[in-house]
């Protein structure tokens, strides 16, 4: 995949030191006695430009859906090591929930060994994956997605796809990749660019992995393609949007039974933001911190506070 790219072309721009590594296979045994959650140790790091990486691959719609399916499938067809650790079903909208306590179901789908169903969240997949199946030998990277829908905006701190790279790259130190692919749920005739976007995201593999720092992600949002284009118009690096692109309703079935009606907000993005140049057609770039401490300047009504009460 080749688009047409603008000046303002994206986050491989933005940072152009690239890290990446290889090392052996993860183990491939199926351990759900253990509930370390200590981080992984570090892995050699290479720095050679298109070489095979080492990946662990989540999503939050569950290791059957068509965003990640096409997305390990590319990877592994480009010939990267892909190991997928997703959740078992669709776990969308659980941000970076995890369970505290309790027992994992784990089981390798069809019968592939690469591929683990953990009965859990996205983080708790990632978790999973990056303390028992890769045996605290750090991955190269982490590939959330690609999801089913946009992840852009206000939104994104609802969201399992971002949830698991935060945590993959703020508590574990991986690079993290979240990627989506915007869909529309009225018009059930548009086809979502999944392997479009997972075409994309090995054109950025092969260009090395963006050195982000600790905690950083990238948050990448393929736009939904209409009107007979086969690809977007280019690629934008973007500040995140304030604006929600879901809206939802209630409808009351009975006096204690509500039903939730997802819709779409109607409201109108700021220009140039994810939201704004997503819904314009073009691939969003966009840098998430894990870290959401406000600058220092702007905590003086914090210490007007704590000057009174003292």
């Amino acid at each position: 995949m080749h688009l047409t790219r603008p000046a303002v072309i994206a986050a491989v721009a933005v940072t152009t030191t690239l890290v990446v590594g290889c090392g052996s296979s993860p183990d491939e045994s199926v351990d759900t006695t253990s509930e370390s959650a200590a981080p992984a140790t570090a892995s050699p790091a290479a720095s050679v430009q298109g070489e095979p990486l080492r990946i662990l691959l989540t999503d939050d719609d569950g290791w059957d859906a068509p965003g990640i399916t096409a997305t390990y499938d590319a990877l592994i067809a480009a010939g990267h090591d892909v190991t997928m650790v997703a959740p078992a079903h669709n776990q969308s909208g659980q941000s970076a929930a995890f369970d505290f306590t309790g027992k994992l179901e784990v089981v390798h789908p069809g019968g592939d060994p690469k591929i683990y169903s953990v009965d859990s969240t996205p983080v708790g997949s990632v978790m999973f994956g990056l303390n028992e199946v890769f045996k605290g030998e750090k991955p190269d990277l982490v590939v959330s997605g690609t999801n089913v829908g946009s992840n852009v905006g206000f939104d994104t701190n609802y969201s399992g796809t971002v949830g698991a790279a935060i945590v993959a790259s703020g508590a574990y130190g991986v690079p993290a990749i979240a990627i989506s692919t915007d869909t529309s749920y009225r018009e059930s005739e548009v086809v979502p660019a999944y392997a479009q976007t997972a075409d994309l995201l090995v054109e950025i593999l092969d260009r090395r992995i963006p050195a982000m720092g600790e905690g950083t992600i990238l948050n990448i949002n393929y736009p939904l393609l209409k009107d007979g284009d086969t690809e977007a118009k280019g690629l934008k690096y973007t500040p995140m949007s304030s604006a929600s692109a879901a809206a939802f309703g209630y409808e009351q079935i009975d006096e204690t039974t509500f039903e939730i009606v997802p819709g779409r907000a109607e409201a109108q993005p700021e220009s140039g933001t994810d939201s704004a140049e997503l819904n314009a057609g073009y691939v969003t770039f966009t840098l998430l911190n894990a870290d959401r401490s406000v600058p220092e300047s702007d905590a003086s009504v914090v210490e007007d506070l704590i000057a009174s009460l003292s």
